[in-house]
């Protein structure tokens, strides 16, 4: 991996897009979002090689808990080569490339430096509050709320669900890897998280 590309990784709604977004216009960085290619690498999948990505979701509401977080954490894995070789290919026509999201950490730091890393988190109870107020996430909810068919029962159901699968698949101990981690607990302002990161990225 070049030395010029830094990643954000984090759990939902510790603030990595946030920061990511002023860190790409104050330093002039190129910025790569999972979130906004994670479907894109679906068109991509190989049934040979990608169990997760090419699996039949067509029964997912009846999934249990443990299932989901299994197949968030595979899609996420199998998807990692190929964020890797798609930053690879930016890093030769970008000055500075920023990658902010989920990836499989242990592939990470198989082939990039761990001071290119960082990794946002934020209280259990915060998440879980904040959790369908993105953008991304409020359209899932909306979704189930508008699926017809179903009791409002289940509806309650398949969001709690929803909510807890994701929280569980990407709520990583990030000083097990020893990487640096911030919490969103404990700094005031996206702008004062920036500029923690970009001291450790030693762009400021």
């Amino acid at each position: 991996m070049n030395r010029n590309v830094f990643f954000i990784l984090g759990c939902p709604c510790a603030g990595k897009t946030t920061v990511a977004k002023i860190l790409t216009q104050r330093y002039n960085m190129f910025l790569l979002s999972g979130d906004e290619r994670r479907f894109d690498y679906y068109k991509h999948a190989d049934k040979e090689k990608h169990k997760y990505m090419t699996m039949d979701a067509s029964s997912f509401w009846d999934w249990s808990l443990d299932e989901m977080v299994d197949w968030e954490r595979g899609v996420i894995s199998e998807q990692t080569p190929m964020i890797i070789e798609e930053l690879n290919r930016l890093s030769k026509e970008r000055d500075i490339v920023l990658f902010e999201g989920m990836m499989d950490i242990k592939y990470l730091l198989s082939v990039a430096d761990r001071n290119h890393i960082v990794y946002l988190t934020v209280d259990r109870e915060i998440c879980e509050k904040d959790f369908f107020g993105r953008g991304d996430h409020n359209g899932m909810l909306t979704a189930i709320m508008n699926t017809e068919g179903i009791s409002d029962e289940e509806k309650n159901r398949r969001i709690e669900i929803r909510r807890a699968s994701a929280i569980a698949a990407f709520y990583e101990d990030a000083q097990s890897y020893g990487l640096q981690s911030f919490s969103r607990k404990d700094i005031s302002s996206p702008i004062e998280m920036t500029n923690k990161i970009a001291h450790y990225f030693n762009m400021a």
